[in-house]
């Protein structure tokens, strides 16, 4: 008796624990490292070897995964900068505690597994709902990049909405007595369309692509699966919408950002309507919605004209560190307006606030929900890149060099790698050699999970933490979890984005499910496929 009782007490804790841990990981990081430390407590101090659902043979997988920390530490042997190494070891000490917790803590049954899940949905939806009413207030609360009215990394709790709206498809079409009613299934089906929906609000280019990836393959593989010839050519219409809808929008944005108007230097107007003379710079690349920047410019008399409607002075500098001139210069061009006297005049308040805060194109006024501007930011930085070859504060820009560096350090070490601890001294080494123009403060190591491994341990500890954590999947028979799957082939396609498993909150999060997948599935959930 006093075995079962002890046995119930780890059981409450542990799952009380889960709901602590999946409730906070859209809010805060803190949050999320005490529910791990709850987590990790309540296994170590409670733990009972004899618990029924722990079998010997079940150690190896164990091991597999908590190995991948084991590569982290034989990768310090040779570290040059010893305290940076062990600030890499805390980042990524979630491949230890999560593992043990999940692993040695009661198995729960089929309704918890499904509450865990809700719950966590609920708190993706419910940081959904405080991020549009910081869109829609941004003004009043200062926030002055979309990429902050998420509370943590917009890009991280992307991959948050991309589970939650897997989830919620497997709650809606698998049956689930926790959604058996048609009004139930109606709310399910009103979620996966708002959180799609947001998915593309918060403009995380890395999300979206993780989303479009994942369903993708999902419309190929029930396109497989699917014997009536009528559903099949329905699934097959959708698959090819699917695939030419975003390709054709891109290239609307790509198409208005090169559709550029043509200067002819001896048919050009040469003076103003005041009768000042234009300036133009023909060997420029500088283009913003069509139009050149670097033609039809009166500087005389846009300061004359600016300094007498803005409080801001012309030479003066924004919150971007350009000058207001420049900034009011590139604004002209994008309206399509000459820069002159006559351009300023045509310019609304709302213009003239939106150049004082250093936006520099009208495209980005008002159009909070629309994912144009996000695409056109990336067209303009890999167009300014190209032709300048400045990747400073851009995106885009900045990423190519650090996929640049990132080859020139696989190159020389391609076995076992530069080790960790290392990356800052080795990528600097780096930059140097390939003459970048990257500042040393945007210097940084590749945006992209797959390099990085490759980086820090070469070939070999590539290729081990990756069998280390597809090998387990295997051996706990996941083969057909549909669910758990989709979740792993999200995470693979973000990862081609950035290096998610170097971050707090792209670990914690992809180790949480990871093991609660990999351990605590029931067995209708692990059996549950197309």
């Amino acid at each position: 008796m006093p075995d079962v009782n002890f046995n119930q007490l780890r059981a409450n804790i542990f799952y009380f624990a889960l709901l602590v841990y999946v409730a906070s990981l859209p809010y805060a990081e803190a949050f999320v490292s005490i529910a791990a430390g709850i987590l990790f407590g309540q296994a170590i101090l409670l733990m009972s070897w004899k618990h029924p659902s722990v079998k010997l043979k079940e150690y190896k997988s164990l091991m597999m995964v908590v190995s991948i920390f084991v590569v982290y530490l034989l990768g310090m042997i040779g570290t040059a900068d010893f305290s940076f190494a062990l600030y890499e070891l805390r980042k990524v000490v979630f491949w230890v505690i999560l593992p043990i917790a999940f692993f040695i803590s009661p198995r729960i049954n089929i309704k918890r597994f499904h509450t865990v899940l809700i719950v966590f949905c609920f708190s993706v939806l419910s940081a959904s709902v405080v991020a549009v009413i910081r869109l829609l207030f941004k003004d009043h609360l200062h926030i002055e990049d979309f990429r902050d009215i998420t509370i943590i990394s917009h890009i991280r709790y992307s991959f948050q909405v991309v589970l939650s709206i897997i989830i919620a498809m497997y709650f809606l079409i698998s049956g689930s007595s926790f959604f058996n009613s048609s009004f139930l299934k109606r709310i399910l089906f009103f979620y996966v369309i708002w959180m799609i929906v947001f998915l593309f609000l918060i403009k995380s280019m890395t999300g979206i692509i993780a989303f479009a990836g994942t369903a993708l393959l999902l419309l190929f593989l029930i396109l497989f699966k699917i014997k009536n010839r009528k559903m099949k050519g329905v699934v097959l219409i959708s698959t090819v919408i699917f695939i030419i809808t975003p390709v054709l929008y891109v290239y609307t944005v790509w198409k208005d950002f090169y559709d550029i108007e043509k200067l002819d230097p001896q048919k050009v107007e040469k003076y103003t309507v005041a009768g000042n003379p234009y300036s133009f710079d023909f060997n420029s690349f500088e283009k913003e919605n069509g139009y050149w920047v670097k033609a039809y410019i009166c500087e005389t008399e846009l300061r004359k004209e600016w300094n007498k409607r803005s409080r801001m002075k012309y030479d003066s500098l924004d919150v971007n560190g350009y000058s207001y001139g420049s900034t009011l210069i590139r604004y002209l061009t994008s309206k399509g307006y000459r820069k002159d006297s006559l351009g300023v005049t045509r310019l609304s308040e709302e213009d003239l606030k939106a150049i004082e805060n250093g936006i520099a194109n009208y495209i980005f006024v008002n159009n909070r929900f629309s994912i144009y501007p996000r695409i056109y930011e990336t067209i303009w930085e890999l167009d300014r890149y190209i032709h300048a070859g400045d990747p400073n504060f851009q995106s885009l820009s900045q990423r190519i060099e650090f996929i640049k560096a990132s080859f020139i350090l696989i190159k020389s070490n391609p076995l076992v790698g530069i080790g960790t601890g290392n990356w800052k001294i080795k990528y600097a080494e780096a930059y140097k050699k390939m003459n970048s123009k990257l500042i040393k403060e945007n210097q940084g190591p590749s945006h992209n999970q797959y390099l990085n491994y490759l980086v820090k341990f070469g070939v070999l500890g590539f290729v081990y933490i990756f069998s280390m954590l597809f090998l387990p999947v295997f051996r706990e028979k996941h083969k057909r979890n549909l669910v758990f799957w989709l979740f792993l082939i999200s995470i693979s396609i973000a990862n081609f984005a950035d290096a998610n498993f170097e971050t707090h909150m792209g670990l914690s999060f992809f180790c949480f499910f990871y093991c609660f997948f990999l351990w605590h599935s029931p067995q209708e959930f692990k059996s549950y496929h197309l």
